[in-house]
């Protein structure tokens, strides 16, 4: 049986799998730098704008040998990776987002009943939506040093947990009480 690279009745195709597990890997990925740049300065918030020492407002980078922003190559390597990997899940949730709108889903599993499905598509379209919205937030957080975007910042997040919660905990469901092997369909 050949490939199949496009949704259908089988199931999703290769194309919208690998765009699936390769945002979850950045995204993961992301979580984890981001976490680094807090413990590798010792918890003061180095990764969430935060300037030298205590001062708020200061954000990333500024403040340094008179430099007056953040500089994506400068001196810290976290913080660049950081970035770097919030542009490459911005980049890849596009392509996913742009293949979700042009390629027609396959027929839901039969075993998913309407509360399910509902919660299923809320959770699909807040996942999309902080795909986006935590990557920007960070950078607009990052690019203007300004505290007071933190608060959307660490939002994005809880709603992302809050998304990703419900969609793994429906997963799960299906796959251990359930048992009709729901998680294949992504695999």
């Amino acid at each position: 049986m050949g490939a199949h690279f496009r949704n259908g009745p089988h199931g999703y195709g290769l194309v919208t799998r690998t765009l699936h597990w390769t945002v979850v890997l950045a995204i993961a990925l992301q979580f984890a730098v981001g976490y680094l740049l807090d413990v590798d300065d010792g918890g003061r918030g180095r990764g969430r704008g935060r300037g030298r020492g205590e001062e708020p407002g200061k954000g990333q980078g500024r403040g340094r040998g008179g430099d007056d922003g953040y500089a994506l190559f400068g001196d810290d390597t976290l913080l660049t990776a950081h970035v770097l990997l919030g542009l490459t899940i911005l980049l890849l949730g596009t392509v996913r987002l742009v293949w979700r709108l042009t390629t027609p889903l396959p027929p839901w599993a039969p075993t998913l009943g309407a509360s399910e499905r509902r919660l299923a598509h809320w959770t699909e379209n807040a996942l999309y939506a902080v795909t986006f919205a935590i990557p920007l937030s960070g950078l607009a957080l990052v690019v203007s040093g300004d505290d007071g975007l933190l608060a959307a910042h660490v939002a994005t997040h809880v709603v992302f947990f809050i998304a990703l919660s419900l969609h793994i905990g429906l997963v799960l469901k299906h796959q251990l009480v359930d048992r009709d092997h729901l998680l294949r369909r992504m695999l």
